[in-house]
């Protein structure tokens, strides 16, 4: 996993402790799961991966948990330990069933639904790229009231199944925001860009560490206004809506990761943009 170096959390803003997400015990949703206050600070891991420890409003400790689309119904835990002890806790939860809808997607490009052979190099090198940065971590509890990171519509929900062309791919990893190229995109907190470059599949993207494991992405931007390494505050505009890679038309294509795996952006945000049934 990457780790940013402890000198740039000096250049970082402390993130003010707010909302937490909405939980959503399901594939794709989110966990939010009461840990004891007073015994020492809490490191706990679901299925191996780290994750994001946050407070609720009374301040008291809690897991922020992301749930796999893989995930089956069932009890599964996390599990840990508080300060310098040494005896580990699990602490269990229950996962519902969820039924996601399909979206069929006439791609023009039949490259970016079936890459030639001197493509998939690239591929696979990106891939591990964006697996680092999904992976990276930043010893920073984060802001989780987020901004909707751009105006626009939603025209692909998370957990979609998706047939391009005919052919089945993987499920949707986030939230489509259709809106005219150009369009703004702001960061939705304080963050520190630990990707960004010009990729097969999403084009143009960028990838911020909010703190904790708490990842997003921005995918198929026609410009891109940050580096990797450089710190973003809430709100600060980060690059601009576009067609870039496998796409329809101009959209942002909005993921947030949590402990390594995707998860439903829409329970980070209170006031969604409003939803047209569409295909991006």
């Amino acid at each position: 996993m990457i780790r940013i170096a402890l000198t740039l959390l000096c250049l970082l803003f402390a993130a003010s402790v707010s909302a937490l997400p909405r939980e959503s015990l399901v594939p794709g949703g989110v966990a939010i799961i009461p840990l004891q206050d007073g015994q020492g600070a809490p490191e706990f891991r679901f299925r191996g991966k780290r994750v994001l420890i946050a407070h609720d409003e009374a301040g008291r400790p809690v897991a922020v948990v992301g749930l796999p689309l893989s995930l089956k119904p069932g009890e599964y835990f996390i599990e840990g330990r508080y300060g310098g002890q040494s005896h580990r806790v699990k602490k269990f939860f229950r996962i519902h069933d969820k039924q996601y809808t399909t979206q069929r997607i006439t791609i023009k490009d039949k490259r970016k639904v079936n890459p030639l052979k001197q493509d998939i190099d690239r591929i696979l090198r990106e891939k591990k790229r964006k697996q680092k940065a999904a992976n990276s971590w930043l010893d920073q509890e984060p802001d989780t009231d987020f901004l909707v990171p751009v105006d626009g519509i939603i025209t692909g929900s998370y957990g979609r199944r998706r047939i391009f062309n005919g052919q089945p791919k993987r499920p949707h990893s986030g939230m489509d925001i259709a809106a005219d190229t150009g369009v703004p995109v702001q960061a939705p907190a304080d963050g520190v860009i630990v990707e960004s470059g010009d990729f097969f599949f999403s084009g143009n993207v960028i990838y911020i560490q909010h703190g904790e494991g708490l990842v997003t992405v921005y995918a198929h931007l026609d410009e891109r206004d940050v580096q990797p390494g450089d710190r973003v505050r809430k709100g600060q505009i980060i690059g601009k809506v576009g067609a870039t890679g496998r796409v329809t038309g101009p959209h942002l294509h909005w993921s947030v990761g949590l402990n390594g795996t995707w998860v439903d952006p829409a329970l980070f945000i209170n006031n969604p943009p409003p939803t047209e049934p569409a295909h991006r």
